[in-house]
């Protein structure tokens, strides 16, 4: 994967670097999304007498829209081969609800007071995607871009005592999409898109020594205004 993400970072810089030799088109944009999260897991928690751990199973969804910007650059006789990157501001939240459980009582929640509601979620932020292109203005296109996504991990416990809590993490991810892209006006031009990303499986320690392990993934549709230059 890191070898990979590599190759694509360096083709692209390369490309954009030397892009005066070819005949093309810089862009840059606004996009609006509309897609799915789904996301499944298992939480680990060590056994009080060290003999069988608890194993929990969830899984969780929601339906997004949001924004992003967008720079790229498109060359070749019908603006064939196109590199960009598109972030996207804001937070959204892997599950449509919070998640809870209720610990019952025994002598080491009582030590530690972490008996009582606990409730879960799990934050997406910082969302950027390194993207080739392929096909020519008033076509179709395929798409191929390496993403990458910061996941905070949101948990409380009504006791207030001594929880664990996980560490932030940066998931890497491959997307593939297929759209139209199209002109309007003198510099305009639109790309209408669906698309599917799929994140490495998210794995982490808490303080506490639970373990929790999911995957995630994404199916959308984006809308993009773009103006040529």
């Amino acid at each position: 994967m890191e070898n990979m993400k590599k190759l694509l970072l360096i083709v692209a810089s390369t490309l954009l670097i030397t892009s005066n030799a070819f005949a093309g088109s810089y862009g840059i944009g606004v996009a609006g999304h509309i897609a799915s999260v789904s996301a499944d897991g298992t939480e680990t928690t060590p056994s009080d007498t060290g003999t069988e751990n608890s194993v929990q199973s969830a899984t969780a969804g929601n339906d997004v829209i949001f924004g992003s910007i967008f720079a790229e650059y498109s060359f070749g006789d019908s603006e064939n081969f196109t590199f960009g990157i598109d972030y996207v501001p804001g937070t959204a939240d892997v599950n449509r609800k919070t998640l809870s459980r209720t610990d019952a009582r025994s002598d080491s929640n009582d030590n530690n007071n972490q008996a009582g509601k606990r409730t879960a979620n799990a934050e997406l932020s910082d969302h950027i995607t390194y993207y080739a292109e392929y096909g020519g203005m008033n076509s179709l296109y395929g798409k191929l871009g390496f993403a990458q996504v910061d996941v905070k991990t949101k948990e409380t416990n009504a006791a207030a005592g001594t929880v664990g809590s996980y560490p932030d993490k940066t998931l890497d991810a491959w997307t593939y999409g297929l759209g139209y892209k199209g002109e309007f006006g003198t510099n305009g031009y639109f790309k209408v898109e669906g698309y599917y990303t799929d994140y490495d499986d998210f794995s982490a320690t808490s303080t506490t020594s639970n373990t929790v392990k999911a995957s995630l993934d994404v199916v959308g549709a984006a809308l993009r205004l773009g103006y040529k230059f």
